[in-house]
């Protein structure tokens, strides 16, 4: 009896181990390029299909902000603040 019940719990230990590899934990957040349209990574400085840059380091904090925005959202600095 107790054999079985250690195959049944050792082909259930294999299941949900095959469950975790077929699934992986992290994933990359994707967008739109804001020119091109094709898929882009979230965290990347320039869209490497049309090379349209989407962030900078802002000049106040040194945190990378997306160009589209106006204020840094590190340090809250301003648009005329940070020139790029």
């Amino acid at each position: 009896m107790i054999f079985l019940l250690l195959i049944t719990l050792a082909f259930l230990l294999l299941r949900i181990q095959d469950e975790l590899n077929d699934h992986p934990v992290a994933q990359t957040v994707t967008a739109s390029c804001p020119s091109c349209e094709k898929e882009i990574e979230l965290d990347w400085m320039v869209c490497p299909h049309c090379l349209q840059r989407l962030r900078e380091n802002c000049l106040v904090c040194q945190q990378r902000k997306l160009i589209s925005h106006r204020f840094c959202p590190s340090c809250g600095s301003g648009a005329a603040e940070v020139v790029t």
